[in-house]
């Protein structure tokens, strides 16, 4: 998997991203005992396997920059990687042509990668507040970047059942900003944060702190 990016974001959190290429029997030698057979033996779709592989594969690359022994993650009871024995946070996302992982080594970190279709404009009413829907004017970018920053906050936070169009609120933004602004509300608890936004080949990465 050839590095398309490497990113320091605030001082506290590294971002890589790498183009994926390699096929799953490759991805699986290349890690060895370093995933977990029986959540990978739950997914059906080839791709969708080669994505997972790959994003472990990262996970590994980028941990042992860190000096961390990899010895493979797990998920909590909502579905949050971490990474088993170590304390340091990690968000993954992949999608056909790209895998990237943030990490951060003392606070939650958040990363969706989400390439612009069409479905983004069909759905966007059930993830876009009434103001949020107004401010996209049912653009592509713009529908894009609301969801990859609500994605990446909610992955921040970590928990389920959490509306996209109730909870997650992103200030209006203009297309060529790279720092967004979200909060994500859950009853009382108010959880604000600076999404980093990056664009590669049509992809809007988002990366909430």
């Amino acid at each position: 998997m050839p590095l398309v990016h490497s990113e320091k974001i605030e001082d506290s959190s590294t971002l890589l991203l790498w183009k994926l290429t390699e096929t799953e029997a490759e991805l699986q030698d290349a890690l060895g005992n370093g995933f977990n057979q029986e959540e990978l033996d739950k997914i059906s779709h080839p791709q969708k396997k080669r994505e997972w592989l790959a994003s472990r594969m990262l996970i590994k690359t980028l941990a042992e920059q860190f000096g961390i022994n990899y010895v493979g993650i797990h998920k909590d009871e909502h579905g949050k990687a971490f990474l088993i024995d170590n304390d340091s946070h990690i968000s993954i996302t992949h999608t056909a042509e790209f895998v990237a992982v943030a990490i951060n080594p003392t606070a939650a970190v958040g990363i969706d990668m989400e390439k612009t279709d069409a479905k983004l404009q069909r759905t966007s009413k059930k993830y876009l507040s009434p103001p949020e829907f107004d401010h996209a004017q049912d653009e592509m970018d713009r529908l894009c970047m609301y969801w990859c920053a609500k994605e990446a906050l909610y992955k921040l936070y970590g928990k389920k059942k959490i509306s996209f169009r109730d909870a997650i609120f992103i200030s209006p933004f203009e297309n060529a900003d790279v720092i967004l602004r979200g909060n994500l509300t859950d009853e009382d608890l108010v959880v604000p944060s600076n999404i980093h936004v990056r664009w590669f080949d049509g992809h809007c990465l988002a990366v909430a702190l």
